[in-house]
């Protein structure tokens, strides 16, 4: 009788876990489903033609724009692809009658390397774009990618507000109260 005991507990904890490892699974793909929510559209000409818009370029800003948005997708289309790949595998494995959590373990952690070498792309587009912005277009570009990771009304002048939001939160207003003394004498 306490062998089938033991067998139930396992059984459940093993539902327990596959329940959590398809939780996570699901919450890694709908995170992670834009591909890191960079520039990256795969309607090339929406994205040139915001960036366009909302920078205010010239011509040749816009050149250079176009070339650096190019040579982003061009490097990044084959992580891309992999990610997707190792997404569909991933996926398949699951549905198998018992997963392998070894498995599924690995393709969850190069799904999460391939997704670091797609921030650092994104780094060096951004860097890039940057290059070719004045300081007041760099303000707005700023803006433009918090706005695409997400992240509405912020990034405020070079990125970062006002700096001042979090000030209170630990001494109770000292910070704060400190500049006012400051600005008084």
């Amino acid at each position: 009788m306490n062998y089938f005991s033991k067998t139930k507990v396992i059984q459940w904890g093993l539902v327990f876990l596959v329940i959590v490892l398809l939780s996570a699974l699901i919450s890694v793909l709908i995170f992670f489903n834009s591909d890191s929510g960079v520039l990256n559209a795969t309607q090339p000409g929406n994205t040139e033609r915001r960036i366009n818009q909302e920078l205010n370029l010239t011509a040749a800003q816009s050149n250079k724009v176009e070339t650096v948005l190019s040579e982003y997708r061009t490097a990044t289309e084959p992580t891309r692809m992999t990610i997707r790949s190792h997404r569909v595998q991933l996926l398949e494995e699951l549905a198998s009658g018992n997963p392998d959590t070894i498995l599924i373990n690995m393709h969850l952690n190069e799904i999460c390397n391939l997704q670091k070498e797609m921030q650092k792309a994104a780094v060096k587009q951004y860097m890039a774009l940057k290059n070719i912005c004045t300081p007041f277009q760099c303000e707005r570009l700023s803006s433009l990618y918090f706005e695409l990771y997400g992240f509405q009304g912020q990034g405020k002048g070079k990125g970062m507000g006002n700096g001042k939001g979090k000030m209170h939160q630990y001494r109770r207003g000292q910070g704060q109260q400190r500049d006012r003394n400051q600005e008084a004498h």
